[in-house]
C-alpha cells in the first residue's frame, strides 16, 4: 500500500458566506452564552462552532490555556468557599475573566488562518463571551452555595 493510498483527501476550500455565517452565529452564541447559569447550552455551541469554524479556516486551535486557567480557578474558588471567603470566590472569577481575556487576545493575535475569514474577529467575540458565561455561571452556583450554607 503506498503511502498516497494512507493520506486522508485535502479538505475543499472554505465557502466564505458559509464561515461568515458561522462567525457571526458563534458571536450570537457567545452573546446568548454570557447569561449567567440560562446560558450553558449556548456556551457549548460557541464552544463547539468556534473549533469547526477554525478547522474549515485552518487556523489552529489552542484552547489548553483557557482549560488550564478554568481548573485552577475552580480549584481556588472551592478552597475560599471552603474556608469561607466569598471575597475570595469573587476576586478569583475577576483575575479568571482577566487572563483567560489576555489567551484569547494572545491567540487571536498570534493565529493566522489559512483561508481568509472577514469575520475572524466575531468568532473570537464569541468565544470570549462563552467563556465569560461559563465563569459567571460558575460563580453564580458557587455564590449560590455559599448563601445557602450561611442560612
Amino acid at each position: 500500500m503506498s503511502a498516497a493510498a494512507i493520506e486522508s483527501l485535502p479538505l475543499p476550500p472554505a465557502d466564505p458566506v458559509r464561515v461568515i455565517n458561522r462567525s457571526v452565529r458563534c458571536f450570537i452564541f457567545g452573546l446568548v452564552g454570557a447569561v449567567p447559569c440560562f446560558g450553558l447550552g449556548m456556551v457549548w455551541l460557541a464552544f463547539k462552532l468556534y473549533r469547526d469554524i477554525a478547522a474549515e479556516t485552518g487556523e489552529p486551535v489552542k484552547l489548553y490555556p483557557l482549560y488550564l486557567t478554568s481548573v485552577s480557578g475552580v480549584w481556588v474558588a472551592a478552597a475560599c468557599g471552603v474556608n469561607d471567603l466569598p471575597m475570595g470566590v469573587l476576586a478569583d472569577a475577576i483575575v479568571l475573566v482577566v487572563l483567560q481575556f489576555l489567551f484569547i487576545r494572545q491567540q487571536y493575535v498570534r493565529n493566522a488562518p489559512t483561508e481568509w475569514n472577514p469575520a475572524r474577529h466575531l468568532m473570537y467575540w464569541g468565544l470570549g463571551l462563552a467563556n465569560l458565561g461559563s465563569i459567571l455561571s460558575a460563580l453564580t452556583v458557587l455564590l449560590v452555595i455559599y448563601v445557602l450554607l450561611q442560612t
